[in-house]
């Protein structure tokens, strides 16, 4: 019963964040859409409904790729608040582990993957082929007539028209110039008016163009008396009707039915296999084709009156018949087979082109059956990211789940986008639809792995130590004064460290390890000795365990010189053999690790150095006090 009040707990604290960041995830989605087709809506005298049509269509297509983020930031953002209010402590004080905590969201994320499958293969389809056919018809709608001041105008098809002033509040032309060029620009027209207005007819399909106290310039073909080759018309009054659709039309949902997100995955299916026929039957007949032009072209070449066949083709030598021709012939021959071999050649790019063309549609096709299935596991990979991550991290609230939801579904979308398009080109496999759902798999098992096991891997101090481990940062050591001390340090064991460690540091100066030249070879495959090393580093740490018992703060501070030297630097990257047999045979990868082991080295030479003086100063200052 109390495990069943915690599963809803856990339900409740998640569905009020999920909802949150599904609607805000959905309002970003759609911003990035009102950005790409912004230029096609203003402008354009859109009413309110057709506008909000085009935003409720697009959003439902954007909710499959809306939930997974959701998930992703609602889990995060859950098992963040959980661990910094210390909840999630509780419950594992209590004996549940995460992966027991995380069992109901897991439950509700596989019926919402479900979920988001059906509503894909179902609505989706009906939804986009509706919403491209909207698309279609909002580019054909001509633009709302606006006549700007001091600019030409031509968004009335064979008119272009001038207008030098305008009256804001009753829409009156003032100083207005059109050019008629609608019967072609042979039978060019000029009209100057002192004023005129527009107005639209009430089916929307026409302009009704009123113009006030001008003159009319046409050209005429038949030179007048006065020998002027046009005809002039003055006017006080004129009307002219202007073809303008300013309505808008709503397509056939069909015209779009024929793209592949318009179409559900039995649909798909089953327009891959007559593709895919096609296909086959375009390349058997280019085969034929070619065979059959290749087989005209050889007879001619063969400049011989015998008809050849398929049968006794092979036994027909051309280079024999080429030259027993003559000379005249023999140029001919070459002149002529150029021609045909660069005619051929065009007709080969064209073909297959059209055979790349024919494929790369069928790949979108695939793409889409995929992406279906895709999106709808990837909720499952998000929530298994998400919620180990916010049970690692413990922060809560919109700072840090938003920055880490951000950036893994920049990494999603990289790496989806860029798989389906190697795909759609043809430079991958099938296996590009996958890319994302390759790359994010393992990054939620190691998650929740990490998380299970309460790792201390994202921990600031952690890090820190790990990259100093790595890459040689100096660790100093911290030995302060006791106030109670039970054994005085023996200080003829300390003389005989000191000892040991100066013996060590001169053999080491002397060995391999101080040559300046990379040691490629020995870092992989031979394994250096490194006993001195290793003897050096264990009795300095216990010279420094012994002298930490000392009162002498002089004697404190110079065992805090004493450095710990990374023996490790020196050796191979790996534990085991065969990973650095590999890493050496991975020459880019073993370059790295070699650089990384020569700057180690330039380290520990100093540090050697610098506990063999250490190490002589103790022992001087030692003798000196006789604190023997």
């Amino acid at each position: 019963m109390k495990r069943k009040r915690l599963d809803w707990f856990i339900i409740k604290s998640f569905l009020l964040l999920f909802a949150a960041a599904f609607f805000i995830c959905l309002f970003v989605l759609l911003m990035n859409i009102l950005w790409r087709y912004v230029e096609d809506l203003v402008g354009k005298g859109f009413t309110f409904s057709v506008i909000a049509r085009f935003f409720f269509l697009f959003g439902m297509r954007l909710v499959p790729e809306a939930l997974p983020l959701a998930v992703l930031m609602a889990s995060l953002i859950t098992f963040g608040n959980f661990g910094e209010r210390l909840e999630l402590l509780a419950m594992k004080t209590a004996g549940i582990s995460l992966l027991r905590i995380m069992r109901p969201l897991t439950i509700f994320c596989i019926c919402l993957a479900g979920i988001s499958f059906y509503f894909q293969n179902v609505t989706v389809p009906k939804t986009t082929q509706k919403l491209y056919s909207l698309i279609y018809s909002i580019n054909e709608k001509n633009p709302e007539l606006e006549i700007p001041e001091g600019t030409f105008y031509d968004q009335i098809s064979g008119y272009n028209m001038y207008v030098k002033h305008k009256d804001l509040n009753t829409g009156n032309l003032y100083d207005v110039t059109i050019y008629d060029h609608s019967n072609g620009y042979e039978n060019l027209s000029v009209i100057v008016a002192d004023s005129a207005y527009l107005e639209t007819t009430a089916d929307e399909e026409h302009l009704m163009l009123h113009l006030f106290s001008g003159k009319w310039f046409s050209q005429d073909t038949d030179i007048d008396d006065k020998g002027q080759p046009y005809k002039r018309e003055s006017f006080a009054e004129k009307h002219i009707l202007l073809d303008f659709d300013s309505g808008f039309r709503q397509a056939d949902n069909d015209i779009m039915s024929s793209q592949a997100e318009s179409k559900n995955m039995v649909q798909i299916k089953e327009t891959i296999d007559s593709l895919s026929l096609q296909q086959d039957s375009v390349g058997l007949g280019n085969l034929a084709e070619f065979k059959g032009q290749a087989m005209n072209i050889y007879r001619m070449s063969a400049q011989d009156s015998v008809r050849m066949s398929e049968e006794n083709l092979s036994t027909i030598n051309a280079d024999s018949l080429f030259h027993v021709a003559s000379r005249d012939g023999q140029i001919e021959i070459r002149k002529s087979m150029r021609q045909v071999v660069s005619t051929q050649s065009n007709e080969l790019t064209i073909k297959g082109s059209n055979m790349f063309s024919g494929d790369r549609v069928i790949r979108k096709h695939w793409i889409s059956w995929m992406k279906k299935i895709v999106n709808s596991l990837s909720i499952l990979i998000f929530f298994f990211i998400g919620a180990p991550l916010g049970a690692i991290i413990r922060k809560g609230g919109l700072g840090v789940p938003v920055i880490v939801s951000v950036l893994t579904y920049i990494l999603f979308y990289i790496t989806s986008v860029s798989g389906e398009k190697m795909f759609r080109e043809g430079v991958w496999s099938i296996i590009g639809c996958w890319l994302s759902t390759l790359v994010l798999t393992p990054l939620s098992v190691f998650f929740t792995v990490k998380a299970n096991k309460d790792s201390t891997v994202f921990q600031p101090e952690v890090i820190v130590e790990f990259l100093k481990y790595w890459f040689g940062g100096r660790t100093a050591r911290n030995i302060t004064r006791k106030d109670v001390v039970i054994d005085e340090p023996d200080r003829n064991m300390c003389l005989g460290l000191t000892g040991n460690i100066r013996t060590a540091s001169a053999r080491i100066m002397d060995s391999e390890l101080s040559s300046r030249m990379p040691r490629y070879l020995s870092l992989f495959f031979r394994p250096l000795d490194t006993s001195d090393m290793d003897n050096l580093y264990a009795d300095a740490d216990k010279l420094a365990l012994e002298l930490g018992n000392s009162r002498d703060r002089v004697e404190l501070d110079l065992v805090n010189g004493m450095p710990i030297i990374p023996v490790h630097g020196v050796k191979g990257p790996f534990r085991h053999r065969w990973l650095n047999v590999l890493s050496g045979i991975l020459v880019p990868l073993g370059l790295l690790f070699s650089l990384r082991e020569w700057l180690f080295r330039s380290k520990i030479m100093k540090q050697v150095a610098q506990a063999a003086s250490v190490a002589g100063e103790l022992e001087e200052y030692m003798k000196k006090n006789k604190q023997l």
